[in-house]
């Protein structure tokens, strides 16, 4: 009593889907060399009553089959939706990865532009004039502000040869 008990009330938990459906048959197994053999609907129904709401999907059209699956027949399908499940979280958690690698990286692009459109203000009153050249470096790259104004101002007021 205490066996079917058991098999009755189990869940599937943190376990794989493997080790799940191997308890349910040591159970189902020790309850046949004990008293009777359980029927392949009845083992059906175990199992799919313990499973978690990520098998939700595939639990439904198996409870409405017409013909019984055999308990060989659920571990081929519940093992394959796991693995689907699997490659599905994988797929999922490389999406996001990608997604907020790209979102950095803008955010890095932005960070960097907005602070090339300040430098010439930012940088003018701390800067000294009498070397004629303003060169910043920053994350990389390099800014002549004021070095390509004097060089315009220059190229325009010296006569050309």
């Amino acid at each position: 009593m205490q066996l079917k008990e058991e098999l009755t009330l189990i869940q599937s938990g943190n376990r794989s889907i493997l080790k799940y459906l191997h308890t349910v048959k040591a159970l189902a197994d020790e309850i046949a060399i004990i008293d009777h053999s359980i029927s392949d609907d009845d083992l059906t129904l175990y199992v799919l009553n313990g499973l978690g709401p990520s098998f939700q999907e595939i639990a439904a059209p198996i409870r409405t089959r017409e013909l019984s699956l055999t308990f060989e027949e659920l571990h081929d399908l519940l093992v394959g939706h796991e693995a689907y499940l699997r490659r599905l979280e994988t797929a999922t958690q490389q999406l996001v990865t990608s997604t907020n690698f790209m979102k950095m990286k803008q955010y890095a692009q932005r960070g960097n532009k907005s602070w090339s459109s300040n430098n010439y203000s930012n940088t003018r009153g701390h800067q000294s004039y009498h070397s004629g050249r303003n060169n910043i470096q920053h994350d990389g790259y390099q800014s002549n502000n004021y070095s390509s104004r004097s060089n315009n101002f220059n190229r325009r007021s010296q006569p050309k040869c």
